[in-house]
């Protein structure tokens, strides 16, 4: 797909007109950036803050401790933002980084000038910083979410609802998750052996079934 029709698409970009676009993009600094699985996407440029939007695949927020220990945040698909919050806060000594997860392509824009309107005051720029403040919205529900997960005792209570969540989103006990076991495990802050043996045991006690990422509910509240 090309990639004007990938940033028309984007949610960002959502109510501004088709024409409008080439324009907007000048007046972003915006450039398409590739990447593949495994490479980290800098959010800074010579000091100044940029912001990414995904346009193909998809991007982990993941967190590192003092220890090396790593945690997923947050899986960040196609339409997402992401390094708006520190790019605002113009945080330097962040532990929160962005490891992509499939060969993407992203769009790279200048923090600065999605804040502040240009001398010609596009008419599409109030629109784009309405857009914005929703999908931040929402990325911030995905995180207390997370924070819900995370926060249960054990490591049972944090599978059954996670996996509760993701029937919820999907509207049906049958679903497919995003992430593969080590991705899970990572999500849930525990261990993988760990929590594979507890899966093993919802198994066996007739709570869910599952293979590989697809899994069903069937006695999600025994």
């Amino acid at each position: 797909m090309d990639v004007e029709k990938l940033v028309a698409e984007c949610p960002l970009f959502r109510q501004i007109e088709p024409k409008d676009l080439a324009a907007m993009l000048k007046c972003l600094s915006a450039r398409v950036l590739t990447a593949q699985r495994g490479e980290f996407i800098e959010t800074t440029s010579g000091g100044k803050p940029l912001m990414g939007v995904v346009l193909e695949g998809s991007v982990e927020m993941i967190s590192e401790d003092y220890f090396g220990k790593k945690s997923i945040l947050t899986l960040l698909t196609v339409g997402n933002l992401f390094g708006e919050t520190y790019s605002c806060l113009q945080a330097r000594n962040r532990t929160v980084a962005f490891r992509v997860r499939d060969a993407f392509r992203v769009l790279i824009l200048d923090y600065d000038r999605i804040l502040h309107a240009c001398k010609l005051v596009c008419r599409f720029h109030h629109r784009m910083i309405e857009n914005m403040v929703e999908l931040i919205a929402e990325k911030n529900l995905e995180l207390i979410e997370k924070l819900e997960v995370t926060s249960r005792t054990s490591i049972r209570e944090k599978l059954l609802t996670y996996l509760t969540r993701q029937a919820e989103r999907t509207g049906s006990l049958t679903f497919t998750i995003p992430m593969g076991r080590t991705e899970l495990a990572e999500y849930l802050c525990t261990d993988r052996s760990a929590m594979t043996r507890e899966l093993s045991r919802l198994r066996d006690e007739g709570i869910i079934s599952f293979d590989k990422r697809t899994f069903t509910l069937l006695n999600p509240w025994n």
